[in-house]
């Protein structure tokens, strides 16, 4: 605390005051500059914003002439006319690049798909080349192995012909002038001979006295050589003993057997 002698307090006090006073008078002159400054802040703000926006309102030019205030009206028409123009040459030119744009991609798309199609086509022929190819192959490979198969055939049958009239040569018999009468024939012998030798497994199973050693007789006998064209197996019947009874009997497969005499 500031102690003040009584000779002097006095000038100094009043001094003290004034300068409290001056103070007072400058932090409030302060204080209104600054109000005035935060109202003119919030005008040019919102001024600022109205006129980003397009639209200017009478109230924040009621300190502006009317001949101040259509000049400046009039160039504010005239800088938005002006941009508009500029905007629609800016839309202009965009519009044309867009169809620039389009064209180049279109043309792009259409050389694409050729391209894919030549690609495609050209690999389904290749394929169906490719499958043409083993189709024939296959046919060739096919035929070929049919050829040898018939060849081998063929052949098969000769030695089988030669062997047979090899067979008949050595036995006494005549030669035949069918074949196919002769293929018959040797069918219906080794028919005959399957059936002779089933008989005889079925005596056997069925417990019948002489089964087995008749089939097995039947089978070993050796041919007659005075029946002319009979085979083998019809001079074994003609030499065997009958199980079924004498002539014209019922034989072991329900027939009747006719045996001709030697």
């Amino acid at each position: 605390m500031v102690v003040i002698d009584g000779a002097n307090g006095e000038p100094d006090v009043a001094r003290l005051f004034t300068v409290l006073s001056e103070l007072m008078e400058q932090t409030n002159s302060h204080r209104s500059y600054t109000a005035q400054l935060h109202a003119q802040a919030s005008g040019i703000k919102a001024q600022a914003i109205h006129s980003q926006t397009g639209f200017v309102l009478r109230r924040f030019n009621m300190d502006m002439k009317k001949e101040e205030y259509d000049a400046e009206l009039e160039r504010m028409n005239s800088a938005m006319m002006a941009e508009n123009q500029a905007l629609q040459h800016d839309n202009k030119q965009l519009n044309v690049l867009i169809k620039e744009y389009e064209t180049t991609l279109e043309t792009v798309m259409g050389l694409f798909r050729q391209r894919a199609h030549d690609v495609q086509c050209q690999e389904l022929t290749r394929i169906r080349d490719y499958e043409s190819r083993i189709l024939e192959r296959e046919t060739e490979a096919q035929a070929a192995q049919l050829g040898v198969q018939i060849a081998f055939s063929a052949s098969l049958t000769r030695v089988s012909a030669l062997l047979r009239s090899a067979l008949r040569a050595f036995n006494g018999e005549t030669e035949d002038g069918d074949p196919n009468a002769s293929d018959w024939a040797l069918e219906r012998e080794c028919e005959l001979a399957r059936l002779e030798r089933e008989n005889g497994v079925l005596r056997m199973l069925l417990g019948v006295p002489g089964g087995e050693e008749d089939t097995n007789l039947r089978l070993a006998l050796p041919p007659s050589q005075d029946e002319g064209r009979r085979s083998v197996l019809s001079a074994v019947r003609e030499g065997s003993i009958m199980k079924g009874g004498p002539k014209g009997t019922v034989g072991p497969f329900g027939a009747y057997k006719k045996l001709h005499a030697s």
